[in-house]
């Protein structure tokens, strides 16, 4: 009885439902998804724990004082709760609204107390919340603050603050349906620009789960200052869905605000020129990765502050300068023993391509760290870590006669290599977190160009060890300079660690070739 029940009920149940659920997902693919999915803030807050307060915080609906033990808030709107009253304050106080189907003004959406650091009123100039207890209001759109009895004379309409021009209001956003309530997310079929002159949206996107949880707290507080809408977590959403604000906002200009290290910036400059966006949206950064090279070059900083303001950081993307960085495409080639070709692989650089021990400490390190055994991290844990590896390659010299086993071509021309361990093929002045590899001891050689990031040309330097990388560190010696090239051609003849903008890999017996792509638009930090 057994047996005929499993092979006459359960066995057609479960293949039913395969097939069904492969019908179903193959539709949704043929189909595509034409909307934007958005969380719905309007069916409760996003609390989360009060950290690092440098204040005192009452409870919104008891007014009760707040310990950062137990002490919640919301990280769109800035109410605040403790636990037991989290679910009143769901159901009496509204959240930020995402979306307004409405042609009426936009009317202040005001909070009772808890107002920022320093606040001062909009009608008499005088500081707000200078007493203890839940008092004085502030609206989370403009962000103006007003005492009690100042609150009636403010205009009732919301002009969305000194930040106007990069949010986009809740009227502009059409939704066009719900999801199941268990998701609270919306489906963004259109952005309707409203009537603004030089309204340049900004679209905020970060790995909640990077830069030790800095990737977490740099979504929050976005989403105070703008519409929690145009804040994007990667770990959720990959860049190309991020990148369908670009798309729906159609010839509106957008900045792309990109919070990670070296690797989620290529990802995101790769998605723009994946999607041919028009216009390209500017991209500008804050730094959360471990080298950060191209972040410093852009006047971005080598490292994210957790105590700087973030509408300084705005206020630094609104006066920031557009550049034009060169974007590189590399094409690996294997090749086999037999001398027989695999597949091509195609890959994209913004910041430089290295081979041999400057990529062997960087795999050996990335290895590291994706071990499920990495419990602890900080920047200068990872520091030394990384020394740590450095120091490993000068006894065991992998990358021993790197120079026997290579074959390098500057624009078609084979080039003669002393006896060295790497090749770095740069196009940034900023390598291994921050050093300027081309340009030290640049005086006094006339034979060579001055480094560019737009001017389609390659800089080519040679390593001679690990203890050399270590010396350039540090400024006690000078790089070895093989030259400039617009397009370059390298022969692995033996395997080798190779690492793209800080992505490395172990890569066989291979040929790749470097060669111009187009130029990426990104934005310079006018204040650093």
């Amino acid at each position: 009885m057994l047996e005929d029940g499993l092979t006459t009920i359960v066995l057609p149940t479960l293949s039913t439902m395969i097939i069904f659920l492969f019908t179903l997902n193959f539709f949704r693919y043929l189909i595509g998804k034409p909307y934007i999915h958005i969380r719905d803030v309007t069916k409760e807050h996003n609390w989360k724990p009060i950290t690092r307060a440098k204040k005192a915080y009452y409870c919104n609906i008891c007014e009760s004082l707040l310990l950062n033990t137990d002490g919640l808030m919301c990280d769109s709107c800035g109410i605040c709760a403790d636990p037991a009253c989290v679910k009143t304050a769901d159901k009496q106080l509204k959240c930020k609204v995402i979306s307004l189907n409405t042609e009426k003004p936009m009317r202040h959406h005001w909070i009772k107390g808890n107002l920022p650091l320093t606040a001062v009123c909009d009608i008499c100039d005088e500081e707000c919340d200078s007493e203890p207890g839940l008092i004085d209001w502030w609206c989370c759109w403009c962000q103006r603050c007003v005492h009690e009895a100042c609150k009636p004379i403010l205009s009732k309409r919301c002009d969305f603050g000194q930040f106007k021009l990069m949010i986009i209001p809740p009227s502009s956003l059409e939704v066009v349906n719900q999801c199941s309530t268990v998701r609270r997310r919306l489906q963004l079929r259109s952005i309707i620009p409203p009537d603004w002159p030089r309204w340049k949206p900004l679209i905020v996107v970060a790995n909640k789960k990077s830069g030790n949880k800095d990737g977490a707290e740099i979504l929050s507080v976005f989403r105070k200052l703008l519409n929690p809408a145009q804040i994007v977590d990667l770990s959720e959403r990959d860049p190309v869905a991020a990148l369908e604000w670009c798309r729906l906002l159609g010839k509106v200009a957008c900045t792309v605000l990109v919070a990670g290290g070296d690797g989620t910036i290529a990802w995101l400059l790769n998605a723009i020129h994946k999607l041919q966006l028009k216009p390209v949206p500017s991209v500008a950064i804050i730094p959360l990765g471990t080298g950060n090279d191209l972040s410093r070059v852009l006047g971005w900083g080598k490292e994210h502050d957790p105590d700087k303001d973030p509408a300084d950081i705005l206020q630094e993307i609104q006066i920031a300068q557009k550049v034009k960085l060169d974007r590189w495409t590399v094409v690996i080639k294997p090749t086999s023993g037999l001398g027989l070709r695999g597949s091509l692989q195609t890959f994209h650089m913004y910041n430089y391509i290295s081979v041999g021990v400057d990529a062997q400490v960087t795999l050996q390190f990335h290895r590291t760290r994706e071990s499920r055994f990495y419990f602890y991290s900080s920047r200068l844990f990872n520091k030394l870590l990384y020394l740590c590896f450095g120091t490993q390659q000068v006894v065991e010299r992998e990358c021993k006669d790197l120079d026997k086993n290579v074959e390098l071509y500057l624009d078609d021309k084979k080039v003669d290599l002393p006896s060295i361990e790497g090749i770095v093929i740069l196009n940034i002045p900023s390598w291994a977190a921050g050093v300027n590899l081309w340009n030290i001891g640049l005086e006094g050689h006339e034979e060579y160009g001055k480094q560019s990031i737009d001017d389609g040309k390659l800089e080519v330097v040679a390593l001679y060890s690990s203890f050399h990388m270590a010396q350039l560190q540090v400024g006690l010696s000078q790089p070895y300079r093989i030259g400039q090239a617009s397009t370059i051609k390298v022969k692995l003849l033996k395997s080798y660690a190779m690492q793209i903008d800080g992505e490395p890999w172990y890569q066989h017996p291979c040929e790749f070739n470097i060669t111009y792509c187009n130029k990426a638009s990104l934005l310079v930090n006018m204040v650093n």
